[in-house]
């Protein structure tokens, strides 16, 4: 095929949130979500096998009572968000720069001890406590979403 012999619409879409089609489930607002292997989102979760990190979840969607399929939830695929230090992880400033891999829908950890599968879902910016007082680290999501 010949390049380009004239301006070509390309349709851009700003890419920061994404619109997907969620399985039957509930996925709640500040969830790390994933697309599971039939092409829908589902929350993330280390003991579900062959998920890719997408984003965070921009609201809650309860998809429950449906079809995989019939309701969508917009994420963010971009930025950085407070997560709970999973059990077992405390995070100090010795962690910044680090990797951490998902143990629930918003708990990380850096180490990949009691996984079942491991999802890298970003890197430690900071150190900081979560909306609902817990220990928590502020993890940058850039270049981690599919």
């Amino acid at each position: 095929m010949a390049a380009l012999s004239q301006p070509y619409e390309t349709f851009e879409k700003p890419g920061l949130v994404v619109s997907y089609k969620l399985s039957n489930i509930k996925a709640y607002k500040g969830a790390l979500c994933a697309i599971d292997s039939n092409g829908y989102l589902v929350a993330l979760d280390h003991a579900t096998a062959n998920l890719k990190f997408a984003g965070v979840a921009n609201e809650t969607a309860d998809n429950s009572g449906g079809s995989a399929g019939d309701k969508s939830l917009n994420l963010t695929k971009t930025g950085s968000f407070v997560f709970k230090a999973a059990t077992g992880f405390s995070p100090s400033q010795a962690d910044l720069g680090k990797e951490v891999y998902a143990n629930t829908d918003w708990e990380v950890q850096t180490s990949t001890g009691g996984l079942t599968n491991t999802y890298k879902v970003g890197t430690i910016v900071g150190i900081e406590t979560t909306s609902t007082g817990a220990s928590g680290v502020r993890v940058r999501i850039d270049n981690y979403t599919q």
